[in-house]
């Protein structure tokens, strides 16, 4: 089979800066050009508007307003007050366009390895952000009720890296750090950090602040550009190309950021609120923080540097939940398998992996039995990736023994766990039990119909079971409704190769890279399925349509780039 590989790219970091340089140029109408590195006595306290433009995290005010209310009047004003930040709508970016843009930049971010493909954990942030999505849409918050071209189509996912962070793209695409997850204490102060970002995307902030300061944001985004890919080589050096970029673009914009985070701490907590999640997640979770990395209103650890947190910010958010009357909210026993899950991801090499066992062999000798499951379902993952199935299976049903009691009826803890359940069948299939892991798959779609890893794994039986004609016919379907998944293109093309319809084949293949931003080896795979032969009139006709399509996608985008297209 003739297949078109990738060219190998640069790094996650280096190829997020790009693309959102990209972006912010194209939106300005600004060719790109990099500037010499700002002199003078421009400082920089922590809160970096530049970094606030490139990386949409949980970004903070490192100032208290003096526009918001004081902590008594916030005891009996429910309705927060807020510095006015204009019309959300901007006039640089409609709404189509962010969708536009962000699925140009999530296909740069797609192919990179520090991409995470681990779809339960895709899964567990998806389904949360659908139950905040939804408390939105009741609130009738900002764009949550939009239809058509105009709606956001929010999409969650994890990047390998052990840095607590997260951030949120044009469009409705959210990305969390790994070790965001695995350093929160429950799926509520994950939530809160989710609902935040929401609040971000709801509020176009991203469209806004490029309405206001296209310039200020090219030198800023050059400036981080220069930086991320002098570090590998000159930490200092690219420490310093960085700060002159933020020092550039520091003073007409940071009023706005700071209003910006306060309305997104505004829109986050109202979420949070609504959908049922506690309400203490984000003052928890930056307390605790606060305490562990010893981070000071003045200090700049790493940390600062991107996510500026004060005494007065968390300050803020307890008097916000003042405001609400206490409830208790249970940590669900999904969010402990996840968190082993989120550390096998960041795990690396094989002397990670070694570092990780011992890591999971200590969580499941402790008292709190949340820690137990994570460790010994961390420990049958290690297990299955070394190759040691009995071994795993025994690890695993310790975790759903543990699992049990801790989501006894009538708790609202979910009692079946996604986690478990993929396990359960990846281990029945790795053992030869075709039938059993296909039932196993069945039964979890079932119970999760939105799950992208009960598909998977109920496909993968499929094709094991030489069922291939089932697996074409539930992908097709797929596809179809999701068109933008890689992993149903990936499985498509897998399920077609093993039934030998070649045109069809490559067709599914080069959606797959086509959703990675590989056009020219999209296009290729388009032409081979074209040229293979075997294909009916229909599957001709469109194969035909689709290569006309994906050649003017790729020339629109080489536009925005100021590209022409090869001939």
């Amino acid at each position: 089979m003739q297949d078109i590989k990738s060219v190998k790219k640069p790094s996650f970091s280096q190829r997020l800066l790009a693309a959102q340089l990209i972006l912010a140029l194209g939106c300005a109408g600004i060719t790109p050009a990099f500037a010499a590195a700002a002199t003078g006595d421009v400082t920089v306290d922590g809160n970096s508007a530049a970094i606030q433009n490139i990386g949409r995290v949980m970004q903070s005010p490192d100032a208290r307003s003096s526009k918001l209310p004081t902590r008594n009047t916030l005891q009996t004003q429910p309705n927060i007050i807020l510095p006015d930040m204009g019309d959300p709508g901007g006039d640089t970016l409609s709404r189509v366009d962010e969708r536009k843009y962000g699925e140009m930049i999530m296909r740069q971010i797609r192919p990179d390895p520090d991409y995470s493909n681990d779809l339960p954990l895709y899964d567990y942030l998806n389904q949360m952000e659908r139950r905040l999505l939804q408390a939105a849409k009741k609130l009738q918050l900002g764009g949550a009720n939009e239809q058509g071209s105009g709606a956001y189509n929010f999409e969650v996912f994890a990047v390998k890296d052990t840095s607590i962070n997260a951030f949120a793209l044009p469009g409705g695409f959210i990305g969390f750090h790994t070790g965001l997850i695995v350093s929160a204490e429950s799926d509520s102060e994950v939530a809160s950090v989710m609902g935040h970002e929401t609040g971000h995307v709801l509020q176009r902030h991203l469209a806004r602040q490029m309405d206001k300061q296209a310039t200020n944001t090219m030198i800023a985004l050059a400036g981080m550009v220069l930086g991320a890919l002098a570090m590998s080589r000159n930490p200092s050096a690219g420490a310093g190309l960085m700060q002159g970029g933020q020092a550039a673009a520091i003073n007409n914009q940071l009023s706005y950021s700071r209003d910006a985070e306060r309305e997104a701490d505004r829109i986050g907590f109202q979420i949070l609120d609504a959908s049922g999640y506690d309400v203490n997640g984000a003052p928890g979770f930056f307390q605790r923080l606060q305490k562990i990395t010893g981070i000071m209103d003045k200090g700049v650890p790493a940390y600062v540097r991107t996510h500026p947190l004060t005494t007065d910010r968390i300050a803020d958010m307890q008097d916000r939940v003042r405001t609400v009357a206490s409830r208790n909210v249970p940590t669900s026993v999904e969010f402990y398998f996840i968190k082993a899950r989120a550390r096998m991801e960041q795990s690396g090499t094989s002397s990670g992996m070694y570092d990780l066992k011992n890591t999971f062999e200590s969580l499941s000798k402790q008292a709190p039995i949340g820690k137990q499951m994570e460790g010994f379902y961390g420990l049958a993952l290690i297990a299955q990736r070394q190759g040691k199935i009995d071994q795993a299976e025994t690890y695993l049903q310790q975790a759903r023994n543990l699992a049990q009691p801790a989501s006894a009826p009538g708790s609202p803890i979910q009692r079946q766990s996604l986690s478990l359940d993929i396990t359960s069948s990846e281990l029945a299939l790795a053992k030869g039990k075709g039938e059993e892991a296909l039932q196993i798959a069945q039964a979890t779609l079932r119970a999760f119909p939105q799950s992208y890893a009960a598909g998977a794994a109920m496909i993968n039986a499929d094709l094991r079971l030489g069922r291939t004609n089932d697996a074409i016919t539930w992908l097709k379907a797929r596809t179809r409704s999701q068109p933008n998944e890689i992993v149903w293109w990936s499985l498509l093309s897998q399920s077609y190769d093993q039934a030998k319809n070649i045109p069809m084949r490559h067709y599914a293949l080069g959606e797959k890279y086509a959703l990675e931003g590989a056009w020219p080896s999209a296009i290729e795979q388009l032409k081979i399925a074209r040229s293979a032969g075997g294909a009916d009139y229909y599957q001709g006709s469109s194969i035909d349509a689709r290569l006309r399509e994906m050649q003017r996608q790729y020339q629109d985008e080489l536009k925005e780039q100021g590209k022409q297209m090869p001939g």
